[in-house]
């Protein structure tokens, strides 16, 4: 069985140690409860209001990391380089089948002799599994055995087989899951354990979102109104994979991430998978998200670095989020839509840190062929450090007031919206009853 995804699977890596200076925190752990020199790594005195951010009018952009880097640490210091083009469709290389699987299985008949009248009665018939091999042990083959008749009249039909074969198990239409607080990504897995708010403050005046995880990696992803009058729930489980938290999604009770049924036609009822770059710096964890991720419009944003320039923070960061579920008609799942958050950080023109920049966000449609591509919408990406643009973790300003946070977590450098309403702070619940 092949599972589409239309992204290009040459991915180089390099390796590339972190130090740690006096600005940024030395136990190669990011927190910001006192664990970093001076305190907090990630929070600063700004003049704007933290929890009221500037309105987005676009969006940032994404990238979807290698499948394995074999880092069971948090120092390994791997960056990724770019796995699709900025232009057109992506490439493919290697899996790239969009047709319907088969199912492959052995079915086998263990049917024994009836225990029937004098005349007997035909054993049922042993029929195998769809394109599967049946092996059948009856005498006759592929009917099964004529009862041999005991006494009496007409008798009754001993223990027959009823059955048809069995199919071994179901299939299953998603790639393998990854298993919660395994030896290659469990350390980042144990760290999502808790209860994430992205209200920072929760109050009547506000809705709230709140993702609650336990140490077997089931969620439940609890969103009510400001005023408690309304409650949805998203449940499922998850695990993390190079840079992304992956979904699970097995009840999803408000609207879809995405219009599907605007663009292809066709909604998309779970079970279906969301893949999201992720940051989590000290108690704040960031997903990179289409603004339809939670009830109120959505914008938080996530980042990886992918290629570093000048002395700061310049370079290229990206985010991906996507969507796999199973089109209609067919077996197996694939990528239905991707959105990208691609920030553009220009390099510094002097000793100051600050420079210009541009973040870009586009999406495609991938459950169609060919695909089809949504907007494409731009921001500005001018951006200015703060207390001197601290390494390797610190805090700056984007596109205005929009405070971030930049540090190194689990062998990425990462970039995230640090604001009340754009990523989650854990040990948070809603004031909902």
């Amino acid at each position: 069985m092949a599972y589409f995804d239309p992204r290009a699977r040459t991915i180089a890596t390099v390796f590339l140690g972190l130090s740690f200076t006096e600005g940024g925190c030395t136990d190669f752990e990011i927190v910001d409860d006192g664990g970093c020199i001076g305190g907090d790594c990630y929070s600063t005195t700004i003049t704007s209001d933290p929890t009221s951010p500037t309105t987005y009018t676009s969006y940032d952009d994404g990238y979807y990391p290698p499948p394995d880097t074999g880092y069971t640490s948090y120092d390994d210091g791997y960056y990724p380089t770019t796995g699709y083009t900025s232009t057109g469709p992506l490439p493919t290389t290697g899996d790239t089948d969009t047709s319907s699987g088969t199912l492959s299985t052995t079915g086998t008949d263990t049917e024994t002799t009836g225990t029937t009248g004098t005349t007997g009665t035909t054993g049922t018939t042993s029929t195998t599994s769809t394109t599967g091999t049946g092996t059948d042990t009856d005498t006759t083959g592929t009917t099964g055995t004529t009862g041999t008749g005991t006494t009496g009249t007409t008798g009754t039909t001993g223990d027959t087989d009823t059955t048809t074969g069995t199919t071994g198990d179901p299939i299953d239409a998603f790639p393998p899951a990854g298993e919660f607080g395994d030896v290659d990504f469990g350390v980042q897995e144990l760290d999502l354990i808790g209860t994430w708010s992205l209200q920072w403050a929760p109050d009547a005046a506000t809705p709230d979102s709140v993702i609650t995880i336990d140490d077997g990696g089931n969620f439940i992803w609890r969103e009510t109104s400001a005023d408690c009058s309304t409650d949805t729930l998203a449940t499922g489980f998850l695990w993390v994979e190079p840079g992304q938290i992956v979904m699970h999604i097995e009840t999803w009770e408000r609207q879809l991430p995405w219009d599907t049924l605007g663009v292809l036609g066709e909604e998309f009822p779970a079970p279906f998978r969301l893949r999201m770059s992720y940051a989590l710096l000290g108690t704040n964890l960031a997903l990179a998200g289409p603004d339809h991720l939670t009830t109120e419009p959505y914008i938080g944003r996530a980042h990886l670095q992918e290629a570093a320039q000048g002395v700061y923070i310049a370079g290229q960061w990206n985010g991906e989020a996507e969507l796999w579920a199973v089109p209609a008609g067919e077996m197996l799942a694939k990528v239905i839509v991707r959105d990208r958050f691609l920030a553009t950080l220009d390099v510094e023109p002097g000793i100051n840190p600050e420079s210009t920049g541009i973040v870009v966000h586009d999406q495609i449609f991938w459950g169609v062929d060919p695909p089809i591509a949504g907007p494409t919408l731009f921001e500005n990406g001018n951006w200015t450090c703060l207390d001197g643009c601290t390494q390797p973790a610190g805090a700056t300003l984007i596109n205005g007031g929009n405070l971030y946070a930049y540090g190194p977590y689990a062998a990425y450098q990462r970039l995230m919206a640090f604001a009340s309403g754009r990523s989650f702070r854990r040990d948070l619940d809603t004031d909902c009853p």
